[in-house]
């Protein structure tokens, strides 16, 4: 039997909007075969069929890439630890998932760069595909094609993820970013962000607090997320950074210190960088 690991990303990191992400250990696993027609288990009702599965249209997306008939195959979701609309990349996971598996039924005739083409232009946007892909820290980009590199983070930092029990979909945390930004704007996540790269790799927890300034969707996405204040305000209390994770509504918090944090029902964990990226494994 064949499983799929995949992994929780964050995407932005405060001032990174859209470019930034970052490889947690907290995982999904999914084990597949080929089958004569497409069977789905454990998943929800809703995603038990192949048509509303993303799994399996990304899978699909690989043989339409290649002109090659789609092969099905039996998916069974055996671990689930990834919180859908949570900002912690469900969507990508299952994306590259699906892309991975395709890529392996057919024999891995795709590079790495290929399946992270294919997986960046099915999500839309690279800042959660790349370090799923990648593992590790990254900074992604579109020019001609989705471009990824890989940054360091230095060993002294703790990624604190405080994720809540309602949900913020993409699309409504896209609505309310503002349609057109200011110059000096962009100067300032420019010049933050790159300090922000800098400050985790030197592992540098002043210049981080400092670096991690954002004005172009931050601002706007807090008020969305009922709690956000307790959380920017035990950042300043602990010497910790404070961002949202992804488009929300989970908070990251950076810290060199192991946080102490009980906060109404959310679910708080301390999460390590994983650096190997999602893969597959024969058991």
């Amino acid at each position: 039997m064949k499983i799929i690991r995949t992994f929780a990303t964050s995407a932005n990191l405060g001032p990174g909007f859209d470019s930034f992400g970052i490889c947690f250990n907290l995982y999904n696993e999914y084990s597949f075969e080929v089958s004569n027609e497409y069977e789905i288990f454990e998943f929800s009702e809703k995603y038990s069929n192949p048509f509303n599965n993303l799994i399996i249209k990304s899978y699909e997306e690989v043989f339409n890439y290649l002109n090659k008939e789609i092969i099905p195959i039996k998916l069974k979701q055996l671990v689930q630890n990834i919180p859908s609309s949570r900002g912690l990349g469900s969507s990508a996971s299952c994306i590259v998932s699906g892309v991975m598996i395709a890529n392996d039924i057919l024999g891995n005739v795709l590079s790495t760069d290929e399946v992270f083409q294919i997986a960046s232009k099915i999500e839309g946007h690279p800042d959660n595909v790349a370090p799923l892909i990648y593992g590790g820290l990254t900074c992604s980009f579109k020019n001609d094609k989705y471009y990824t590199v890989k940054c360091n983070v230095s060993e002294c930092f703790k990624f604190t993820v405080c994720i809540p029990s309602f949900e913020l979909k993409t699309s409504v945390a896209r609505s309310v970013l503002p349609k057109s930004i200011s110059m000096s704007d962009a100067v300032s996540n420019i010049s933050h962000s790159v300090a922000l790269i800098k400050a985790l790799e030197y592992g540098d927890m002043e210049l981080l607090k400092a670096a991690n300034v954002d004005k172009l969707h931050q601002d706007y996405r807090f008020p969305l997320i009922n709690g956000s204040d307790y959380f920017i305000k035990f950042a300043k209390q602990s010497n910790a950074a404070c961002m949202i994770s992804g488009a929300g509504p989970t908070i990251l918090l950076i810290s060199k210190e192991s946080l102490n944090i009980n906060f109404d029902d959310w679910l708080v964990l301390e999460q390590s960088v994983n650096y190997k990226g999602a893969y597959i494994y024969e058991k």
